[in-house]
């Protein structure tokens, strides 16, 4: 019979996190006008850290930056934040280490947000995967 690998517990099976909501917090967004058509690099940064926690309320906060590399057709800024609810009080430690596990269903939404933006924008939706950017951008 086929043993079961061991590992690491998930911090939302451990402290029994699940999301309760994610609201569009902020969003600035810009069309810009661009004479020529370049070949543009599009610079994506986001970032994931902890807005607030209160017992057993934690919320997180995702910021998302999109721009172009020299300037391109828009510029994109937003912020969203998810509320979620663990079964037992909850410190800024025990998951600063897992934000990035937490954080996966903000980074879906914000796909679907620059998704529907940037559509009205230039025609085409940009459709990003819901990944952390290398902070190297």
């Amino acid at each position: 019979m086929a043993e079961k690998k061991s590992k690491r517990k998930s911090i939302k099976d451990k402290y029994n996190i699940s999301l309760a909501n994610i609201e569009l917090y902020s969003i600035n967004g810009q069309q810009l006008q661009t004479d020529t058509i370049k070949s543009n690099e599009l610079i994506r940064n986001n970032s994931i850290d902890i807005h607030d926690i209160n017992g057993n309320i934690i919320k997180l906060r995702l910021t998302e930056k999109l721009f172009f590399k020299p300037e391109g057709p828009f510029k994109l800024d937003l912020d969203i934040i998810g509320t979620y609810e663990a079964q037992m009080k909850i410190q800024k430690e025990d998951i600063e280490n897992d934000l990035e596990d937490l954080g996966v269903p903000l980074l879906a939404y914000s796909s679907l947000i620059v998704a529907l933006i940037t559509e009205r924008f230039v025609t085409l939706p940009l459709i990003l995967p819901p990944i952390r950017s290398n902070d190297s951008n």
